[in-house]
């Protein structure tokens, strides 16, 4: 390679690193990998990624947890014997509080919870039915067992990492069950809608659509990647 080639090659290169080891004095912190995830911030093309490293950064999952509207309550230790929750919290309040009133979700699950609450089902609720959204109600999230058509494989909810979403109520009293998938009104658009908005800050989400097990409800999981069905 002539001369000047290697000359041009080891610029670029040198520039290369001092862009990279100097990342976060021109990088917007919104746009750095290496920067906790702001709930309160609008979504970018960084969001997905800074949820996949939630999983690999308990620190990284705390510090975003810290910006939630949400209140949240955190556990030194909580679960059963047989499953632990070394990261557990309790989440509660919010623009659309769950019912029951509050859950047990590892970070990772409250995070992503966080931005389904406020970002997704609040605004999913004003766009299809001109009115607020009051409550999110769910039939749990932590439960010590396997997955039903699995035996012998511990399910997310063991883990905390999963919660089933069976309904949605509305500020005017108007109930959106998720049974109601099929329905030929608006309440089927608006569950689609949200099932596949969920699918952008949950690693696994199975609506009717997956299979009977799930006719009621929406399983919505922080952990996993691609499964949007």
């Amino acid at each position: 390679m002539p001369s000047w080639q290697n000359m041009i090659l080891l610029t670029f290169l040198s520039a290369l690193c001092t862009a990279v080891a100097f990342h976060h004095i021109w990088l917007p912190p919104a746009y750095d990998p290496t920067e906790p995830l702001d709930l309160r911030a609008p979504p970018n093309i960084m969001r997905p990624l800074k949820l996949r490293l939630l999983a690999s950064s308990p620190a990284l999952c705390r510090a975003a947890l810290a910006t939630s509207p949400l209140h949240i309550r955190q556990h030194s230790a909580a679960g059963t014997p047989a499953c632990p929750l070394p990261d557990a919290v309790t989440v509660s309040s919010g623009p659309a509080p769950a019912l029951p009133d509050s859950f047990l979700a590892s970070c990772r699950l409250a995070v992503s919870w966080s931005l389904f609450e406020t970002d997704i089902a609040v605004p999913a609720a004003r766009t299809t039915f001109g009115t607020d959204l009051r409550r999110i109600r769910h039939a749990g999230s932590f439960a010590c067992r396997d997955i039903r058509e699995h035996p012998g494989a511990q399910s997310s909810h063991a883990t905390a990492d999963a919660i089933d979403v069976s309904g949605f109520v509305l500020a005017d009293g108007r109930e959106i069950p998720v049974s109601a998938w099929h329905a030929s009104d608006r309440r089927a658009a608006f569950l689609h809608s949200i099932r596949d908005q969920a699918c952008t800050v949950f690693g696994i989400v199975l609506s009717p659509d997956y299979n009977s097990l799930h006719a009621s409800h929406l399983h919505l999981q922080a952990t996993g990647f691609g499964l949007c069905r």
